[in-house]
């Protein structure tokens, strides 16, 4: 069974329900909150409107102290795009909301005052939060807790949020974010500051003695991984060296694939050497691939310290924007994680108007300073005014592209697909199965709703559609994966990856750990699959999963997510990059990555579309 709680802020009411055959069909988490979404909020509905519902879903598995089973989903129509907008975070605040004995909470309406939502065990209650109204997410969260206990945990939005940024965050306590889509935004449109959870129920599982066989194999084969040290030792931060070294920065707006000084600056040598304290672990999980950190070195930002450092936040702040300076870079993320911004689309949003200026489409008259990479204090400032919507902060605020319509003639420099601003990689450096998730997500450009379990980020491509294999065949054989789709996807015996249809089963895959709460870090991303999920499902509840029909659900939801979409007006024609990556060459190390080919990555697309046997949906556009 779900447990849904929903809460109408315009009337002030709360009612609880139960759904026995929702979990079936969707899993959880990620999953039921696309059925709700798409039933609950009419078609053409304002992003920003009371018609829009917003949906904090946990994980079906989460709080049960499987590892890494402790994430939530947030979700509602986007107002950076207009279609499916998602956003997952970690934590504790997922595993609270099921002790609480909830499932699902949904807010419809909009409140006439501001207010936050108090769940504490079976009492739920909405108070005035016109005392914390402008004040920053950390006040607020300080505030909240000072007045409810200090075991509470807090979602809540920032100025950003209140202001209705386009690609305002909800904050997860201080330092996690449900960040992409504009989620935040949705939230300040209802005038809804935050909700605060705390819950003490149990949470009893069917079959005790499956269910601990279950988690003991969880854990035994997630630290068993080949990653499992890296991750543990660098974090997200393993991945920023390959990328420089294959070229595949987005560096300077997507303009430089490669920076000579990384690895001396911004590598993750220099993090951990430099300024890494601590691991930090979410609840339940024993990879600890967050850091807290403390700067070292002397000058003036000696002793600063903060949550991180994050492969976004390093990509974004340190190439895309050039900040040199590790602790510039925290400073950035802090001040979006104090407003309630989402850091990719922030960093996006400025690396535009940079490029802009920089190409004379705006002045020094438009926007009452003289930006430049690298240039610490015009970034702090421009994050500083989106996030207020003050001067040229206003425009951005809109996010990148509808900026674009805004400030004529700038529409080449915003680096977007369906409005959504594209994250950490350049696409051009290799056209694998991540750069292809890019196009087909179904939440706009963005980097994790796809990301193959046998990924190797320095291997080769054997065509455009096939990616040379990164593991050996010992490894597939073992790999927790239907034998069908190894031989569909590896071919018998193992010789590469097709990339299209590695993409559709790893979208499946990240579907399917999003609905029941799991972290889609590699040691969990490769170690564990659609068996074991199924069994862990079948031990937690007492359904009859395997590995075909929980693969069946995530089809299910990913095929209601793009029908979200084709409601709200996606077209075939989404499904490609900004015109830049057609068009010019990267520079790289020792030569310039070519331009797409824009006839191979329609060939993919449709190839993807036809396994995803969406013939019918787009019809001639697939030849």
């Amino acid at each position: 069974m779900a447990i849904l709680l929903t809460v109408d802020l315009g009337e002030g009411s709360t009612r609880q329900e139960q759904d026995d055959s929702l979990r079936q069909e969707y899993l959880g988490g990620l999953g039921i909150n696309t059925r709700l979404l798409f039933d609950r909020t009419p078609a053409e509905a304002d992003p920003l409107g009371p018609e829009n519902v917003l949906i904090f879903g946990a994980g079906s598995l989460a709080g049960t102290l499987l590892p890494t089973a402790c994430r939530t989903d947030v979700c509602a129509k986007s107002p950076l795009s207009g279609l499916y907008g998602s956003a997952n975070a970690g934590g504790e605040w997922g595993a609270q909301l099921r002790y609480a004995g909830i499932d699902h909470l949904i807010f419809q309406g909009r409140a006439q005052k501001p207010v936050y939502l108090v769940i504490d065990d079976a009492e739920v209650r909405l108070e005035s939060a016109e005392e914390i109204w402008g004040k920053d997410v950390w006040a607020s969260t300080d505030w909240l807790k000072s007045r409810h206990g200090k075991d509470f945990h807090v979602a809540a939005i920032g100025p950003a949020g209140e202001n209705l940024v386009r690609f305002a965050s909800i904050q997860n306590d201080y330092f996690a974010s449900w960040g992409r889509t504009g989620m935040g935004a949705v939230m300040g449109s209802k005038n809804l500051k935050a909700v605060l959870v705390r819950g003490s129920k149990p949470i009893r599982v069917a079959d005790k003695k499956a269910f601990t066989q279950v988690r003991n194999e969880a854990f035994k084969r997630v630290k068993n991984d080949p990653s499992f040290g890296f991750i543990r030792r660098f974090g997200s931060m393993v991945v920023t060296d390959p990328f420089n070294a294959m070229g595949a920065l987005p560096g300077h707006n997507f303009t430089v694939g490669y920076m000579p000084d990384w690895e001396q600056t911004r590598g993750r040598k220099v993090f951990e050497t430099k300024y890494k304290e601590r691991d930090v672990a979410c609840f339940s999980c024993p990879i600890a691939c967050v850091h807290w950190s403390r700067v070292k070195e002397e000058g003036p930002d000696q002793g600063y310290e903060t949550r991180g450092l994050e492969v976004t936040f390093v990509l974004e702040f340190g190439a895309k924007l050039g900040l040199k300076h590790v602790p510039e870079i925290f400073k950035c993320v802090d001040l979006c994680n104090l407003y309630g911004m989402d850091v990719v689309s922030a960093a996006g949003t400025v690396a535009y108007l940079i490029e802009a200026y920089q190409n004379g489409a705006v002045s020094k008259d438009d926007l009452g300073m003289e930006p430049e990479w690298g240039d610490f204090d015009s970034i702090y400032r421009l994050l500083e005014l989106t996030a207020k919507r003050q001067e040229i902060g206003d425009i951005l605020a809109e996010g990148a592209k509808k900026a674009a319509q805004k400030l004529p003639g700038t529409e080449q420099y915003a680096m977007h697909v369906n409005g959504v601003e594209l994250p950490v990689r350049d696409p051009r450096a290799k056209m694998d199965v991540w750069s292809l998730g890019y196009l087909t997500n179904t939440r706009g450009g963005d980097s994790l709703r796809t990301r193959s379990p046998v990924e190797a980020l320095l291997g080769k491509l054997k065509d455009h559609q096939t990616e040379e294999l990164g593991v050996d065949a010992d490894y597939i054989a073992n790999l927790d994966m239907p034998e069908r789709l190894k031989k569909e996807i590896f071919g018998e015996p193992p010789a590469g990856v097709d990339i299209p249809a590695m993409t559709v089963y790893s979208e499946d895959l990240i579907t399917i750990i999003n609905s029941v709460g799991f972290c889609i870090r590699p040691p969990v991303l490769r170690s564990l699959g659609p068996d074991f999920y199924a069994r862990a499902l079948n031990a937690a509840y007492g359904d009859n999963f395997d590995e075909d029909s929980v693969l069946a659900a995530a089809q299910r939801i990913w095929n209601l997510q793009h029908d979200f979409n084709r409601r709200e007006g996606e077209s075939f024609s989404s499904y490609q990059f900004p015109a830049r990556f057609y068009q010019e060459p990267l520079p790289a190390k020792d030569q310039s990555h070519l331009p797409l080919n824009n006839k191979q990555m329609l060939d993919n697309i449709r190839e993807y579309m036809k396994i995803r046997d969406w013939e019918q949906t787009w019809g001639s556009d697939l030849g």
